[in-house]
């Protein structure tokens, strides 16, 4: 009875929340009955329900196929740490240097630039990788000609695109990150930095000992969110980037682009695919558990839940 009169006496809230509501309800709710297809041999004619129950024979391809396995795995987890550590690094210093700027109109306009690159599209992304990759009219390429240089054959190379992913990653998404942290900045007392100011500490010891210490429980709020992917990666990234070339799997292709790879093939096994996507939501699920009870023991503040 009070959740019903909260709603009437809150209602311009609740319309507020319900179309967000109503959206995770039809793309995160309710695609989960489709887990279903992780334990059945789908069969189109006979529907998810229809199918036949397999157990866990969807699940055997995570052990029998133990090289490709371990290396979607090994890539899958490795890109995620890379990613988190450095895209944290260049969030905060990036954000760290805005906050600290004096002319304001300098910082606006930093925040329209630093939003841009969020809005395009990894297509258009992968467009732009491949006029500075080709090996044939690519710019990267032209520069080493015109300076006497070997050209590189960049679709040929899997060492070199760990990299190159890393770059396109931060140049991507730095600039929303940066303007999250920013945000907890503006939060943040002045009084604390004016009386660091009186007992003589300076711009360094301001941000060591105010700044960061204010922000840690942002950082980690944001790193908790970001295990619960731990074991998926950008499809657009790893697949659309890289061009599903085949040479490069060994050090590109991750868990998602391989599920994305099947699902695009004319042979697809939607059992199989289902389970490799159910295998890394509970792996995510987990360490978001785990890591959430540690965080919790060690620092209350700082945990997610």
């Amino acid at each position: 009875m009070n959740l019903i009169k909260n709603t009437i006496k809150h209602k311009a809230l609740f319309f507020m929340v319900l179309p967000g509501a109503a959206i995770m309800f039809a793309f995160s709710y309710m695609p989960m009955f489709g887990l279903a297809v992780a334990f059945k041999s789908f069969d189109y004619s006979r529907g998810i329900w229809g199918s036949s129950w397999v157990g866990l024979d969807n699940f055997k391809f995570l052990f029998t196929s133990k090289d490709i396995t371990l290396r979607l795995i090994r890539n899958t987890v490795a890109y995620w740490f890379l990613f988190t550590v450095t895209g944290t690094v260049s969030c905060l210093a990036l954000a760290l240097i805005l906050h600290e700027c004096v002319k304001k109109r300098l910082v606006k306009i930093a925040h329209t630039i630093m939003i841009f690159p969020t809005f395009i599209s990894w297509i258009a992304v992968a467009f732009i990788v491949k006029a500075l990759l080709d090996n044939q009219t690519g710019m990267i390429n032209y520069i080493l000609s015109s300076l006497s240089l070997e050209p590189v054959n960049w679709y040929a190379e899997p060492s070199k695109w760990p990299m190159i992913l890393l770059i396109v990653n931060l140049l991507k998404g730095t600039g929303y990150g940066a303007i999250i942290y920013l945000s907890a900045l503006a939060g943040m007392d002045r009084e604390l930095y004016e009386a660091a100011e009186l007992d003589g500490a300076g711009k360094w010891k301001q941000m060591w000992y105010i700044t960061l210490p204010m922000l840690m429980p942002m950082i980690s709020i944001m790193t908790l969110m970001s295990l619960g992917g731990i074991m998926t990666s950008n499809t657009g990234l790893f697949y659309q980037v890289t061009k599903n070339v085949s040479l490069l799997y060994p050090t590109t292709q991750t868990i998602d682009s391989y599920v994305m790879n099947a699902l695009t093939s004319g042979t697809t096994d939607f059992g199989l695919t289902s389970a490799v996507t159910f295998f890394q939501t509970m792996i995510g699920f987990a360490m978001v558990l785990f890591t959430n009870f540690l965080v919790r023991r060690w620092e209350p503040d700082y945990a997610l839940f």
